[in-house]
């Protein structure tokens, strides 16, 4: 299905998406989800202005699920005209360095052209971490498009293990990280996100203290229809040691950053607040 869509002019995708964005917002589709996380994350904005980024989030989510799709079969030099890195400099002055690096980003803007756009720009392998979808068949349109320019795909529960066995092979790594960890989970870490408490992976922190990866936050803006800049922004100082709860602290502060900025295209459409802390979290 998604190879099938994919055929389609990127213009034709945007109506047709943009259509069934608009019949769900129209029908309730995770409306309630919506308003209530603009609330949180917004409670000083104007009752008006949240339901403006509501509108302006749902417009955008179907422009959001047709570029994916047009993912399918774009091509790398489209990539690079319709998504700008600012300062690739300072990811590429690292890696010679000989030293690794962690990109990290989050469900805010394209972040499926971003993980496209990174995989042919710094000249060395990329490995990026996922959560497999439910259905089998999704998983393996998913991540047919996501390896198309030579990314690895590995599942986020197994990605500690395979940088591990890799021995320190990985040099670029690539996380989305800002969603709620499994209940079960004891890899994860409490902190103020919009000042609601917050669960978050570990991951970013552990990898980037403990195997040597130096981190960055990828700040994403969007400048028009299938139009984006990419900044990459070190979330540590110069010669600052790598500490783990410093890492998390600064992606969790850049996410909330960016999001702010940009708030309606964040994915509202996310219970990101589902589960209380509890008492021996």
């Amino acid at each position: 299905m998604l190879r099938a869509f994919s055929l389609l002019p990127l213009p034709i995708l945007y109506a047709v998406f943009g259509a069934l964005a608009f019949l769900a917002r129209l029908f309730g589709w995770r409306t309630q989800l919506v308003r209530d996380g603009l609330a949180r994350c917004l409670p000083d904005a104007p009752g008006q202005e949240r339901d403006r980024i509501g509108r302006d989030f749902y417009r955008y989510l179907g422009e959001l699920v047709a570029e994916a799709v047009h993912g399918a079969r774009t091509e790398p030099a489209d990539l690079v005209e319709r998504l700008r890195f600012e300062n690739p400099e300072a990811v590429e002055g690292v890696l010679e360095s000989g030293k690794r690096v962690m990109l990290l980003a989050a469900h805010h803007c394209n972040w499926e052209w971003l993980l496209l756009r990174c995989s042919t720009a710094f000249g060395v392998p990329l490995v990026a971490a996922y959560k497999p979808a439910s259905r089998e068949r999704a998983d393996r349109e998913l991540t047919r498009m996501r390896t198309r320019f030579g990314a690895t795909m590995i599942p986020a529960k197994k990605i500690v293990q395979h940088l591990l066995e890799q021995r320190g092979a990985v040099k670029l790594l690539a996380l989305v990280a800002d969603q709620s960890p499994a209940a079960s989970s004891d890899q994860q870490s409490w902190l103020s996100f919009f000042g609601q408490e917050t669960a978050f992976f570990r991951g970013p922190g552990w990898i980037g203290a403990k195997m040597g990866y130096q981190p960055f936050f990828i700040a994403m803006r969007r400048e028009g229809r299938g139009r984006y800049v990419a900044r990459f922004v070190p979330l540590l100082a110069p010669g600052e040691r790598a500490d783990a709860d410093r890492v998390q602290e600064a992606y969790v502060r850049a996410v909330e950053d960016q999001v702010r900025r940009h708030p309606a295209q964040y994915f509202w459409a996310y219970n990101r607040w589902k589960r209380a802390r509890r008492l021996y979290d």
